[in-house]
């Protein structure tokens, strides 16, 4: 069985940053913020589906990152 972790970081700081922050909120993203990036972690949205959200919600792909981390039951891939 493999599973993922996708983490999405945003430039928290000014008010895109912060309602791009609040709408990977609302999808149900795990979210923390440090010097200066929310970081937003879901180990059940894939990374797909939620740059389809962001850009129905009118975000731009050069205002995030996305990274995905895959494991297997016994260990990274």
């Amino acid at each position: 069985m493999v599973d993922h972790l996708l983490e999405i970081t945003v430039d928290a700081e000014g008010a895109r940053g912060a309602a791009l922050a609040g709408a990977l909120s609302a999808a149900g993203f795990d979210l923390r913020t440090r010097r200066g990036r929310a970081v937003a972690r879901s180990a059940s949205v894939q990374a797909g589906e939620a740059k389809a959200l962001l850009r129905a919600l009118g975000f731009l792909d050069r205002e995030y990152r996305l990274h995905v981390e895959y494991t297997r039951g016994w260990g990274f891939l």
